[in-house]
């Protein structure tokens, strides 16, 4: 028993760096590479100007909001990114500041579903919102009789293929 309260602090100081946060430099080349790769320019939507987020911050970002989804059963919507998609089967979704391509959970709070999307278009522009969701991934969770709902956001990834970081 005594052994224990000898060594129980000296586990807990080992263990402690592996429980704190990833701390990004923003100049690894990890980091360098990815944000060459994403979408992170500042734009303008009815007068009122955007900027995205870092790659490094985007990584640490969680928040809870309001989404609402889009799309309806087009075949054929065009994002900001250039790719067109189908509302119907594109697990997809816009959001304001994050960066083109990342990748984010969304819990919808009333009904503990989750699905992953891909952000890849901007918006939601509607003050109280946080993301907009294809329909397809608001089927996933339970959104669509609602239109609306509370969520969370939890970013998994930023970039895609070779440049993907991921997030703790």
């Amino acid at each position: 028993m005594k052994w224990t309260l000898y060594f129980l602090p000296i586990i807990l100081f080992i263990l402690t760096p592996a429980c704190a946060p990833r701390q990004l430099d923003p100049d690894s080349p990890e980091v360098k590479k990815t944000s060459v790769k994403v979408k992170n320019k500042p734009y303008r939507v009815r007068g009122k100007r955007y900027t995205p987020m870092s790659v490094e911050k985007a990584l640490l970002y969680t928040e809870t909001g309001i989404a609402s989804y889009y799309g309806g059963n087009r075949t054929k919507v065009r994002t900001a990114s250039g790719e067109r998609i189908n509302a119907r089967t594109s697990l997809t979704a816009a959001h304001r500041t994050l960066p083109i391509p990342s990748k984010v959970k969304v819990t919808c709070l009333a009904t503990g579903k989750s699905v992953v999307v891909r952000i890849n278009d901007r918006g939601p522009f509607h003050r109280n919102r946080v993301i907009d969701l294809t329909t397809a991934a608001a089927k996933k969770i339970n959104l669509m009789g609602r239109g609306v709902g509370k969520v969370k956001l939890e970013v998994i990834s930023v970039g895609d293929g070779e440049y993907e970081i991921f997030a703790d």
